[in-house]
């Protein structure tokens, strides 16, 4: 009987640690933890999403994802995104390469007029391929440059049963705010797990933009990684969402490195 209250009181001294650590983090703190949680070398998946308009029209398209860590950086990634339906826009890609020390890249990528598109960094707060997110949600998926924000957290908040820290992200870097589509975001990040589970945008005149909502996140076996395998985008000002679906995620397979590069897209 003491051994068995001596393991209890063991493991409520550890959970109450591991709680008051969590508490006395602050929103820079808690970011860089998000980032460091959700840090990958490999990922692919297949998406499919469904564009939904005010008026009801409706576009599904589907694409692969391909993901890649500059393991020279703390925090770089490239990505590429590579549409296979409709038939129409088979083969249209965007790639990013993210940057440590000089601005990220993005290109888009057209095979029906054989041309490679450069997305400047002004144009960024164009929407990707018609849905509710930009190409600067795009760049900042799996990583941001957290020194380029200040970061104020909020008071805890419940989603669907998860507690979440709420973590307020306002750019602090010139570029960065001239840049950005955003005078501020809202994260909702699960205390447990560290996934984002909600993002609330608001536009430059600090009005409400948009909601990312995040759903059916799963625990990747053998990884150690969460994942939504369903997330809603809805923007309040027009009225139009975007659902996406998530399936076969894989995390660390390796990658061939030259798919991150412009004469990939141009071979495709």
């Amino acid at each position: 009987m003491k051994k068995l209250n001596l393991t209890l009181l063991i493991g409520s001294l550890i959970c109450f640690q591991l709680t008051y650590a969590q508490q006395s983090l602050n929103g820079r703190q808690i970011m860089e933890t998000y980032q460091e949680r959700s840090k990958i070398d490999f990922l692919t998946s297949q998406i499919n999403y469904i564009n939904h308009s005010k008026k009801g029209r409706i576009q599904n398209r589907s694409l692969n994802q391909f993901i890649m860590r500059d393991k020279s950086t703390i925090d770089c990634y490239a990505f590429l995104l590579q549409f296979e339906s409709p038939k129409d826009i088979k083969g249209t890609s965007t790639l990013t390469i993210q940057n440590e020390k000089k601005a990220d890249q993005q290109w888009l990528y057209l095979p029906a007029m054989r041309m490679t598109k450069r997305i400047s960094p002004n144009k960024k707060t164009g929407r990707f391929m018609g849905t509710e997110l930009t190409y600067e949600d795009l760049n900042n998926y799996l990583s941001e440059p957290l020194e380029k924000y200040g970061y104020e957290r909020k008071p805890d908040q419940e989603i669907n049963g998860r507690q979440c820290f709420v973590v307020q992200a306002i750019a602090t870097d010139d570029s960065e705010m001239k840049n950005s589509g955003y005078s501020s975001r809202e994260i909702w990040i699960d205390q447990e797990n560290f996934t984002v589970l909600k993002t609330i945008f608001f536009d430059k005149s600090g009005e409400l933009l948009k909601t990312y909502h995040a759903e059916d996140v799963r625990a990747l076996a053998g990884t150690g990684h969460f994942r939504p395998y369903r997330i809603e985008i809805r923007n309040h000002q027009t009225g139009n969402w975007t659902e996406i679906y998530y399936a076969d995620i894989q995390i660390d397979k390796p990658l061939d490195q030259n798919i991150f590069t412009l004469n990939y897209l141009q071979s495709k």
